[in-house]
């Protein structure tokens, strides 16, 4: 599975309760979840429905105080049936917070380039979230760019945004033309449709007038973004930080591909560094554990005892399956381990500069352990 998407929101509304918080984000993603089923419910209900090749599977757990809701999405590509979308949306409730998270995984059948990620009902369900007054770390989310204007709006995007030490996104900075006012470069992309894009991504900004990137310049130096320009400033940004570390898209250099290449770029990022929210692994745990000690009680308080001897015959094989299921994939980790410290060993080795006749006749060069050491065969064959 190759992870094409992630990201993280958080619901904090001051006054509302985290339970009531939780509960209407789980309806949410079940609303989202059940547009491809015919047979629905409105209410949220936890179980497996399959219908058609889509595939949506619920599951609930409340333990100490907190509250996990997963739904996941299984349904093939409208265009390519050799691609298989896997969309998980996690919701954990922890005192009067909800965390979400959202992954978008591609199941490919064969190897090759996968197409864009965004599927327009997953962008529908981070809209929906945003609208309701998510935030990533302490910044507000928003799916409309935001216009920067005046010195009062550059300092407080400097320093409550770029410098903010709890920001989690990316921001995205679209520049003006120096010609004219509220004019941005096409190849750069639209920055409504950039944020529409990028909602719940990151933060997207636009600078639409030129005496304000001059102050923008003043404040930033190098890091600045002026005359068309778009930049993407990466979180834990700081003053002293590289111009490079933070791409920047001259106007002369941008081309067709500039706009979808930013987003493509911010979408990766933030794929790579996707994490599930904080008690996810633990709830969904204790929820197995339950689901296990259900099931061995049933069994064990089977009254016909013919019938116990086979469920419990069958549940033996089961764990002997599964264990060596579980030790043939140690040995196979293990085995790519070692040859991985064989290819280690094999690149340390130093090599002699090549000679001139390697290099016409196309020969490798040998290593140097290789010149030192005589063949065993060739000393034999001397004495």
């Amino acid at each position: 599975m190759f992870r094409a998407l992630g990201a993280r929101l958080t619901l904090d509304h001051k006054g509302v309760a985290g339970v009531a918080l939780f509960e209407a984000a789980a309806q949410r993603m079940w609303d989202w979840a059940r547009e491809g089923l015919k047979t629905k419910t409105d209410l949220l209900t936890p179980g497996d429905y399959e219908e058609s090749g889509l595939e949506v599977h619920v599951i609930r757990c409340d333990s100490d105080g907190r509250s996990l809701c997963r739904v996941s999405v299984q349904r093939m590509d409208e265009w390519d049936p050799s691609l298989v979308w896997l969309t998980t949306v996690d919701a954990v409730r922890t005192g009067e917070t909800v965390d979400i998270g959202v992954s978008v995984e591609q199941d490919l059948r064969h190897l090759r380039v996968p197409p864009s990620p965004l599927v327009p009902p997953l962008v529908a369900l981070l809209h929906d979230f945003v609208n309701e007054g998510a935030t990533a770390g302490t910044q507000r989310l928003r799916a409309a760019p935001e216009a920067i204007v005046g010195s009062e709006q550059i300092d407080a995007f400097v320093q409550s945004c770029l410098l903010d030490p709890g920001r989690r996104l990316p921001v995205v900075l679209f520049s003006a033309k120096k010609e004219e006012d509220g004019v941005y470069p096409i190849d750069a992309g639209s920055p409504v449709l950039t944020a529409r894009e990028l909602c719940g991504l990151a933060h997207v900004f636009v600078m639409p007038r030129v005496e304000d990137s001059h102050r923008l310049t003043k404040r930033l130096g190098m890091l600045s973004v002026y005359d068309g320009a778009v930049r993407i400033y990466w979180p834990r940004f700081r003053l002293s930080d590289p111009p490079p570390r933070h791409p920047l898209h001259l106007r002369q250099r941008l081309n067709t591909a500039s706009g979808p290449a930013i987003i493509r770029r911010v979408v990766e990022a933030g794929a790579r560094s996707y994490r599930p929210p904080d008690g996810t692994a633990t709830l969904l745990a204790i929820r197995w554990r339950e689901h296990e000690e259900e099931r061995i009680a049933a069994i064990t308080h089977d009254p016909d005892p013919a019938r116990q001897a086979s469920l419990l015959r069958d549940e033996l094989l089961r764990v002997i399956d599964a264990k060596v299921a579980l030790e043939h994939e140690m040995e196979t980790l293990q085995h790519q381990l070692m040859r991985g410290d064989e290819g280690d060993s094999l690149l340390a080795g130093v090599r002699s500069a090549p000679s001139p006749e390697a290099e016409l006749t196309g020969r490798q060069a040998q290593l140097v352990r290789d010149l030192a050491l005589p063949d065993p065969d060739d000393t034999v064959a001397r004495e």
